[in-house]
């Protein structure tokens, strides 16, 4: 597997002297960590370890295109818009497999039905992590936020179930799921 340059297309597309990218770098790095943690406890390839890295540092690249000044992303997107505004960058970087990655780390899952349903500002399609590497993503995302007050805080177990709960039941069972696979 090509090494990934992913420092190069962060800059590309978030400047280093952006508030966007002070809180973009911070959060990714932290995915990336856990993500790289349960590939180590999974004994996932070299080259899973190498894609997880590359599309953890790179999953969140969708910011540059919403509309956030709290988080520095002066686009014009709504912010859940990121995953589908980093899988056309990504695949326009000629990075498909770290575009479904942007697309998909959605927590467990978004589907057509509850993007109908609630009306999100979404293509009607299912966002929803299938691989084992996007489902590692996904779940080490929900641990980490960009936000500026909690940018180094890391959610416990606990508090990510407390907070999948508004999402349901099945949505609970999915990240127990998760949590019994991923942390042993």
């Amino acid at each position: 597997m090509k090494k990934v340059d992913y420092f190069s297309i962060i800059q590309k597309y978030i400047p280093a002297d952006t508030l966007a990218y002070r809180l973009y770098i911070p959060h990714v790095v932290q995915v990336t960590a856990r993500a790289l943690k349960i590939t180590q406890r999974l004994e996932l390839s070299k080259d899973q370890q190498q894609f997880i890295e590359s599309a953890g540092m790179l999953h969140d690249i969708g910011i540059c295109k919403v509309h956030d000044p709290y988080l520095g992303c002066e686009g014009e997107l709504p912010y859940l818009a990121h995953m589908t505004a980093g899988r056309d960058i990504l695949i326009a970087e000629g990075l498909p497999q770290h575009a479904r990655i942007a697309a998909n780390h959605t927590g467990t899952g978004i589907t057509k039905e509850i993007i109908h349903k609630q009306e999100l500002p979404l293509l009607e399609e299912d966002f929803v992590p299938e691989t084992v590497e996007e489902e590692i993503i996904s779940y080490a995302d929900l641990f980490y936020t960009k936000v500026p007050d909690y940018l180094w805080v890391e959610r416990t177990i606990e508090e990510v179930r407390k907070g999948r709960e508004k999402f349901g039941i099945d949505d609970v069972k999915k990240f127990d799921e998760w949590v019994r696979r991923f942390e042993g």
